[in-house]
C-alpha cells in the first residue's frame, strides 16, 4: 500500500506548498491545532517568527545533506538558494501580515463588544444612568 505524502513535506521550501501553514498562524487559534507537514523532524513553531527561523535551520540540514561528499562551494550554493526561498517566505509573511491589519474591523464582534462594555458600566456604574443613554456610542468612545 502506498503512502500519500504531503506537498509541503516534499517541496517544503516553495511557497505554494507551504503557504496555508504560514496562512494557520492568522487564521487558527489554538496552537495545536495547527498543523506543519513540512517541518517534519522538527520541532512545531508557536509563531510565524519562530515558523521562519526553523525555516532557516531546516534549509541549512537540507543543504548539509544534500552535499555530502559534493565538497564546500556545493554546500553553499545549496545554502543560498534555499535561503533565498526562505526569504521569499519572509516576504509573504510581511504582505500576509499587512493585510490582515489592514482588514475591516469585524462589525459583529464590535456590536459584541458595545453590548459587553455597556453591561459592565450598567453593572457598575457610578451615577443613575440608562442603556438608552448610551445608544449612540461605537465601540471605542
Amino acid at each position: 500500500m502506498s503512502s500519500v505524502i504531503p506537498l509541503a513535506a516534499q517541496y517544503h521550501l516553495e511557497l505554494l506548498a507551504v503557504q496555508s501553514e504560514m496562512e494557520s498562524f492568522y487564521k487558527i487559534d489554538d496552537p495545536s491545532k495547527r498543523t506543519f507537514p513540512s517541518l517534519y523532524g522538527f520541532r512545531q513553531p508557536q509563531n510565524l517568527d519562530e515558523y521562519l527561523k526553523v525555516k532557516a535551520k531546516q534549509t541549512e540540514v537540507t543543504a548539509r545533506e544534500e552535499s555530502k561528499g559534493l565538497g564546500d562551494r556545493t554546500y553553499q550554493g545549496l545554502l543560498s538558494h534555499g535561503l533565498n526561498k526562505v526569504r521569499k517566505l519572509e516576504d509573504f509573511a510581511k504582505d500576509v501580515s499587512k493585510s490582515m491589519s489592514e482588514q475591516p474591523f469585524d462589525t459583529e464582534l464590535e456590536e459584541d463588544l458595545k453590548v459587553d462594555y455597556l453591561d459592565h458600566i450598567m453593572k457598575h456604574k457610578p451615577y443613575k444612568a440608562t442603556r438608552a443613554q448610551f445608544k449612540e456610542w461605537s465601540a471605542d468612545a
